[in-house]
């Protein structure tokens, strides 16, 4: 697998990944009404936004984008043909790092807030936490960079706003 920055020709690609994902689906229209296009993928790289894609032989298996100026992760999704071989993770872990990397000390993303959804158990493998912040379906969930000198996220970091 090689997780590198995407560019402009794996649009399609992305695409019908998040089009093809079976939780978290929404139609091209739900998309499009979100501004979320083929015609706004340009406009991402020129805000900064981060935006990795997993390959693996030929085939695009995922995808991640971050948003630096917002400190979250917007989009992490898994053609479900690559589920189980650690594609969600090591995009999530490109992009952690990569907001880090940016200056952001708490990041943070939303999922559906339905506690059946896969997405739950993952992140918080990964050392997310809920912070039971709830809007239009979704719950929030983040993430603080562990300081070296400390070694350790200080739960008092939950009562800052992100």
């Amino acid at each position: 697998m090689n997780i590198r920055p995407a560019i402009n020709s794996d649009v399609d690609a992305v695409f019908a990944i998040r089009l093809k994902v079976r939780e978290n689906a929404l139609t091209p229209a739900e998309l499009a009404a979100r501004g979320i296009t083929r015609a706004a993928w340009p406009g991402w790289f020129r805000e900064g936004y981060g935006i990795w894609v997993a390959q693996m032989g030929d085939d695009i298996a995922g995808f991640a984008i971050a948003v630096p100026k917002e400190a979250t992760l917007w989009a992490l999704f898994v053609d479900p043909d690559f589920e189980g071989r650690g594609v969600g993770s090591a995009l999530l872990k490109v992009a952690e790092n990569w907001l880090f990397d940016k200056g952001c000390r708490e990041i943070s993303l939303t999922t559906d807030a339905n506690p059946n959804v896969r997405a739950h158990g993952f992140y918080e493998r990964h050392g997310w936490i809920l912070t039971g912040d709830a809007n239009d379906g979704q719950v929030e969930y983040i993430k603080g960079y562990i300081d070296d000198a400390d070694g350790f996220w200080s739960d008092e970091m939950l009562d800052r706003p992100v």
